[in-house]
């Protein structure tokens, strides 16, 4: 959506000044908007805040937004100049943009077929929506980024609460309904959209055949999994035996002393991989697959535009 080019000899200042104005003038920041912050912004584009402040210091100068305490910058009622001025300016672009097609060794028909093609282009030109999908935990962010870009057709991408602070610019968020009052506040410009996950009834059920003097292991992916998951299954099952976690994005060195503990091991899908060769078929291990439910995929679909 905001996008630089770091190969062009235009600073970057000036690019992301350009590109700002045309969402703006194309209706995607309407007046009153908050745009992204500056800081947000510099961490999505991999550049300084202090190259993204001198732009909107600019977009102020030129009235396309204003500064406010606390809120950031705003998209502001754009009066243009007067024709005459514009097109003059207009004018100028265009004869440098000419001057340099001409230098590349392209003939007028060549330049004409270039203009008529990108002005098709920006006519059809459709801007997707950005759509993140954030949770407690990275693995309950990431299956349901990737089952719900299947069902519906559309980029999702995975973060965690704390991070959401990265997509500011984004146009819907979808996160646990338990945590839809705190994030309206924090993404005041997304539509936030709560989702109904469920554990598989394959885990519950195993869980729910422990003995509460067996102990129950849990392997994931990324240690933020643990606690959640761990709550979850407790509440679902009412197992109060023994459980045991561990993590393997830093190796799965302690998986095996794991397994000589415990009576059933569940693991979450994003560490099936890596545990497929380290336990044995005498041990019982099953998957636990996190997925969205019927009745929110459909909200979905009515909600987010085709």
């Amino acid at each position: 959506m905001i996008e630089i080019n770091r190969d062009s000899e235009i600073p970057l200042h000036t690019q992301l000044e350009s590109r700002i104005r045309f969402l703006i003038a194309n209706g995607h920041y309407r007046v009153g908007e908050i745009l992204p912050s500056t800081r947000a912004l510099a961490e999505q584009l991999d550049i300084s805040f202090h190259t993204v402040r001198k732009s909107y210091r600019n977009l102020e100068r030129d009235g396309y937004a204003k500064a406010h305490a606390g809120r950031g910058y705003v998209v502001t009622e754009f009066a243009p100049p007067a024709k005459s001025e514009s097109m003059e300016q207009g004018a100028a672009l265009v004869r440098d943009s000419l001057q340099q097609l001409i230098g590349l060794g392209l003939s007028e028909a060549d330049i004409d077929y270039l203009i008529q093609e990108q002005m098709s282009l920006l006519e059809t030109e459709e801007y997707p929506y950005k759509i993140v999908a954030a949770g407690t935990y990275r693995e309950w962010a990431q299956s349901c980024a990737q089952q719900l870009s299947t069902l519906i057709q559309k980029d999702i991408t995975p973060t965690t609460l704390p991070k959401l602070v990265k997509h500011s610019d984004a146009d819907f968020v979808l996160v646990p309904f338990r945590e839809v009052r705190s994030v309206l506040a924090t993404a005041p410009r997304a539509d936030v959209i709560g989702l109904l996950t469920e554990l598989d009834s394959g885990s519950l059920g195993h869980v729910s055949r422990l003995l509460e003097r067996e102990t129950l292991g849990i392997v994931t992916r990324y240690a933020d999994a643990i606690g959640p998951l761990t709550s979850e299954l407790r509440n679902q099952t009412r197992f109060s035996g023994q459980v045991l976690a561990v993590s393997i994005d830093n190796g799965n060195e302690h998986v095996t002393p794991l397994l000589r503990q415990c009576d059933l091991i569940l693991y979450t899908e994003a560490a099936e991989k890596q545990l497929r060769s380290v336990i044995p078929k005498s041990i019982r291990h099953y998957p636990i697959k996190i997925s969205v439910a019927e009745s929110s995929i459909e909200r979905l679909r009515q909600q987010i535009p085709s």
